[in-house]
């Protein structure tokens, strides 16, 4: 790990890579660079104490001003590798601020997996395990990366829905629950931790979600703007509630993988009650 913090800041130029960049018209980087708030979260870096590792999460947060508390704490086993599971409605808080209450209980013995936006921020890429959410290399960044995490003494955090809420007919709903979580748990006996985080995304990021789905586009254009959904997110307090743990034995064989998952997506949307937070799940 690098000790010149320059090493560390965010250059657009080359995450596209030489190549993408002679083809793309410089307003077109310049576009990105603003969507993606490349000034702001280097001048964090720059300014910041902890400028790389699990110390970053709460300096980011601070730096957008972004607070949260926690409820059911006290439900943790501290001795137990466990497996998280939480709702996924933001695309990009959730993981700072679970990080900045992981780092706190757990120092630095935690991973999240994370859309490529995310992996691309170098002071947490030790935290950061990336999957490419769009891509038919899935299965393969799942057998080669996600097993490799799983096979730690690391915590683990995952978001089974894999994609950020969307808006259906006019309610904020939390997108199918994928199984991978209720196998991997099985396969390596680690119990399920459910987790719920409330808030929700903006109207601009609903509608272009949406555009992209009717014009049948394999890409979220919604993504582009995950980004700006973080810094729009300046002086919101979130709520944190963390459930009891579920033994990896639960998941017998009376029900399929599948549907275990949606029981336990059930559960963290029963999570949210009483937390002063508008619904979104």
């Amino acid at each position: 790990m690098s000790d010149n913090r320059t090493d560390y800041l965010l250059d657009i130029n080359k995450v596209l890579g030489p190549k993408l960049c002679r083809k793309l018209p410089k307003f077109a980087i310049n576009f990105l660079k603003r969507r993606i708030h490349q000034d702001e979260i280097n001048d964090c870096i720059m300014h910041a104490e902890h400028y790389h590792g699990p110390g970053f999460f709460d300096e980011a947060l601070k730096y957008v001003g972004i607070t949260y508390k926690v409820r059911g704490e006290e439900n943790l086993d501290l001795d137990k590798k466990n497996l998280f599971v939480c709702n996924h409605p933001l695309g990009g808080p959730e993981a700072l601020i679970i990080g900045s209450v992981f780092r706190r209980i757990y120092g630095d013995g935690f991973k999240v997996p994370v859309n490529h936006i995310l992996a691309n921020l170098k002071p947490l890429s030790d935290s950061f395990v990336p999957v490419r959410v769009y891509s038919s290399k899935q299965s393969r960044d799942l057998g080669d990366q996600i097993a490799d995490m799983f096979k730690s003494d690391s915590q683990v955090l995952v978001f089974p829905a894999g994609l950020c809420a969307k808006k259906i007919k006019g309610k904020v709903t939390e997108m199918p629950w994928k199984k991978m979580f209720v196998t991997q748990a099985k396969r390596y006996e680690r119990d399920v931790v459910p987790m719920h985080i409330s808030g929700f995304n903006s109207r601009r990021y609903f509608f272009f979600s949406k555009l992209s789905l009717l014009l049948k586009l394999k890409f979220n254009i919604g993504m582009l703007f995950l980004v700006d959904e973080l810094f729009n997110k300046k002086g919101q307090e979130f709520v944190i509630t963390i459930g009891k743990p579920i033994p990896y034995t639960t998941f017998d064989k009376s029900k399929t993988d599948k549907e275990w998952a949606a029981e336990i997506k059930d559960i963290v949307e029963g999570l949210s009650k009483d937390n002063g937070c508008p619904s979104n799940m």
